[in-house]
């Protein structure tokens, strides 16, 4: 399984990479990028089970990579994509949800609420890999 989390914030990705061990997952299984300009880079030659994604990032948002994922990557209609944001905007999730996003985490991270929402993800997408 192959996992990315795009965050320009290097405490969330950790946050997120902790909760991950948590749950078995090893590090080599996890790319991390500062910015969804880099990510997307990489997208088009690695494919991704499952995407962690922030929705506020400079140079290109969360809602960019996601739209551009759609739009041009169509590989990725099987991953899993989690959006992570402190955001609250009902309307965001809708707009998302039309690109394939699967699940909605709010910062600041709770070990406890993530690991709930996250693991019946990665456990489908384990048996599918």
């Amino acid at each position: 399984m192959k996992i990315a989390i795009v965050d320009d914030s290097s405490s969330v990705r950790l946050m997120i990479n902790m909760c991950l061990d948590e749950i078995g997952i090893n590090e080599d299984e996890i790319s991390e990028f500062e910015s969804a300009v880099d990510a997307i880079e990489d997208f088009k030659n690695t494919y991704y089970d499952l995407i962690f994604c922030d929705l506020i990032m400079p140079e290109m948002s969360g809602y960019e990579l996601i739209k551009a994922i759609a739009e041009t990557l169509p590989e990725f209609d099987f991953s899993r994509i989690i959006m992570v944001s402190g955001e609250e905007d009902p309307s965001y999730k809708k707009a998302f949800k039309e690109f394939g996003v699967h699940q909605f985490i709010k910062k600041p991270i709770k070990p406890a609420s993530f690991l709930h929402h996250i693991k019946p993800l990665i456990v489908k997408a384990q048996r599918e890999s």
